[in-house]
C-alpha cells in the first residue's frame, strides 16, 4: 500500500511538472516574439509581376531572428491568396493556402489581420501595403474626377477596390504600431485622419510612388521597417530615387504621427474661413494631370488664416509629420511639377467642376473633423 501511494505520488509530480514545462514552452512561443511585419501584397492586377519580385527581395533582405517574424499575404493573378512566412534563410514558407478570393474586400483583409495578430497575440505589429491607389479618392476619379462613385481606392483587385472608411474599419483600434503604405498619394490629410486610431504612424508619399518602389530597397533595409525604424527607412527609400537620374530622381516620403491630428484639426476648425477663395493654380500639387486633385497642405490652409495664426499652424503640422523629404522635381519629362513647398501632408480642395467629388468629400471623418457637418 505504502508502495503504491509512493508510485502514484511520483506520477502526480511528474505530471505536474511535465504539465509546467509544456505550457511555458507553449507561453514562450508567442512571448519571445516580440516584432511581426504583416505585407499585404495586393497583386491580383496589372501588379502582379512586381509584387511577386517584392517577395523575393523581402526574402532576400530578412536575416533569421528569433524574436521578430515577416508574415506576407500575397494575392497574384495566377496563383490563389497565400499567408506566408519569411524564413530568414533566402526563403519562405506557406502558413495558409486561401480559395480564390477578394483581396480588395474589407472581410478580406480584416481576416488576414485577424489571422496574423492570432499567431503572435503578444507582438507589435507593423503593416505594409502595396497595391494601386489614390488616396482617398472615389474608384475611378484619379483619371476622371467628374465621374466620381462612392468608391475610394487603396487596394485593387481586378476591378474591385477598397473603400477608405472599409480599410480604416477592417483594422481594430490600436492595431499597428506603423502602417506604410507602397502606394501612390497616401500622405492626404483625409488618409491621416481616417487612421489616426488605427496606428501611431503612417509612412507615405504625397505623391506617386514610381516602380519599382521599394523592391530594390528592402534587401538591405526591410529590417527597419520590422523594428519600425521609420526615419531610417524613409532616409534609404528617399536615398535611393535621389540618386537616380532624369525622371526617375522623383520621391516625396512622410512620417506621419497620428497622436497629435486631433490638435491639428482643432486649430484648423477654429482659425480657417471656409468662405475664402483661394485659386488652386496658386497652391503646391502633388498630381500630375491638366486637373489637380493633391494640393499641399499648409500651403493651402495657411492661406483661409490671418498671417498671425499661421505660425501656430506651422508648429502644429510639425508636431503631425515627424521626418519628411522630397526631391525637387517631380517626373518633369512626364507632365511632372517643380516641388517647391512639402508640408508632408496633401489636402483636396473642392472646385466648383468636380461636384460629385465635392459632395463624397463630405462623408470622410476629415470633413467632419474641421467642419462639424456630415452628410448621411
Amino acid at each position: 500500500m505504502v508502495k503504491k501511494r509512493k508510485t502514484i505520488l511520483l506520477y502526480a509530480l511528474l505530471f505536474i511538472f511535465w504539465s509546467g514545462y509544456s505550457c511555458t514552452s507553449e507561453d514562450s512561443k508567442y512571448t519571445e516574439i516580440g516584432h511581426v511585419l504583416l505585407v499585404y501584397l495586393g497583386g491580383d492586377n496589372n501588379l502582379s509581376d512586381e509584387a511577386s519580385l517584392k517577395l523575393d527581395a523581402l526574402s532576400r533582405g530578412w536575416q533569421s531572428d528569433p524574436k521578430s517574424k515577416i508574415l506576407v499575404y500575397l494575392d497574384s493573378r495566377d496563383k490563389p491568396p497565400r499567408l506566408l512566412e519569411i524564413d530568414g534563410k533566402g526563403s519562405f514558407g506557406t502558413l495558409r493556402q486561401y480559395e480564390e478570393e477578394n483581396s480588395a474586400g474589407k472581410n478580406v483583409f480584416r481576416r488576414v489581420i485577424t489571422d496574423t495578430k492570432a499567431l503572435y497575440p503578444q507582438a507589435s505589429f507593423n503593416l505594409l501595403v502595396f497595391s494601386h491607389a489614390s488616396g482617398w479618392l472615389p474608384a475611378g476619379t484619379l483619371s476622371s474626377p467628374k465621374s466620381a462613385g462612392k468608391v475610394k481606392t487603396i487596394l485593387a483587385d481586378g476591378d474591385d477596390e477598397m473603400e477608405l472608411p472599409d480599410f480604416a474599419e477592417a483594422i481594430p483600434d490600436k492595431a499597428f504600431h506603423t502602417i506604410i503604405f507602397e502606394a501612390c498619394f497616401m500622405a492626404g490629410i483625409e488618409v491621416a485622419y481616417q487612421l489616426k486610431d488605427k496606428a501611431n504612424y503612417i509612412v507615405a508619399s504625397s505623391a506617386e510612388i514610381l516602380s519599382p518602389g521599394f523592391t530594390y530597397i528592402f534587401p538591405h533595409e526591410v529590417s527597419k521597417l520590422v523594428h519600425s525604424d521609420n526615419e531610417q527607412f524613409i532616409d534609404a527609400a528617399f536615398n535611393y530615387f535621389n540618386q537616380q537620374t532624369g525622371d526617375m530622381n522623383s520621391a516625396s516620403f512622410s512620417l506621419i504621427k497620428t497622436d497629435s491630428l486631433d490638435a491639428l484639426a482643432g486649430y484648423i476648425r477654429q482659425n480657417c474661413d471656409f468662405s475664402k477663395e483661394v485659386p488652386v493654380s496658386d497652391i503646391q500639387h502633388f498630381d500630375r494631370y491638366s486637373y489637380h486633385l493633391f494640393f499641399d497642405f499648409e500651403d493651402y490652409f495657411s492661406r483661409l488664416m490671418p498671417e498671425d495664426k499661421r505660425e501656430g499652424l506651422h508648429i502644429l503640422i510639425n508636431n503631425v509629420v515627424a521626418h519628411k523629404l522630397a526631391t525637387k522635381a517631380f517626373m518633369p519629362g512626364y507632365n511632372g511639377f517643380t516641388i517647391n513647398k512639402h508640408s508632408g501632408l496633401t489636402t483636396y480642395i473642392m472646385q466648383e467642376e468636380f461636384t460629385r467629388l465635392n459632395q463624397e468629400y463630405t462623408y470622410l471623418d476629415w470633413y467632419y473633423a474641421v467642419t462639424k457637418t456630415k452628410k448621411k
